[in-house]
């Protein structure tokens, strides 16, 4: 057993400087090559990240302003249909108050030619009635006259 000790025991005593140069390659690396690396990915990260944060808020600022053109072209042209609706209101009133002058107008018109109408007809049956005597005298006479 002594002999297997002493075996073991030769072989921790060699690999001791192999353990040693091991562990100071891996503190090495460690603070030379990984600790670097890993600052580094993990600034391209948060700048990735950051970047993504930043686009997703410009996004959503971008569709908010686009929300609030959108309500106010919306209200834009509600108030244009509004003043146009009104427009036209008090432009159908115009026409219909400039109709009914215009109907007065035609009705007094009309009036007027009926009784002119009316005072033509008189006057022509007058006149026609006073032809009539006057031929019927001529008439009268004529046949009269031959006879006696």
């Amino acid at each position: 057993m002594d002999a297997t000790l002493d075996a073991l025991y030769n072989i921790i005593l060699r690999g001791l400087p192999t353990f040693f140069l091991v562990l100071l390659l891996h503190f090495f690396l460690k603070s030379t090559f990984f600790l670097p690396m890993e600052k580094l990915l993990k600034e391209r990260y948060d700048a990735t990240v950051g970047a993504r944060k930043k686009a997703a808020e410009a996004v959503a600022r971008a569709e908010q302003k686009a929300a609030e053109y959108e309500a106010a072209i919306t209200k834009a042209r509600t108030e244009i249909y509004k003043l146009n609706e009104e427009r036209r209101k008090v432009v159908a009133e115009e026409l219909t108050a400039s109709l009914a002058v215009e109907r007065v107008a035609a009705e007094t018109r009309l009036a007027e030619a009926k009784a002119d109408i009316v005072a033509q007809v008189a006057a022509a049956r007058q006149g026609l009635l006073s032809e009539t005597e006057a031929i019927a005298a001529t008439i009268t006479t004529s046949i009269l006259g031959r006879t006696a």
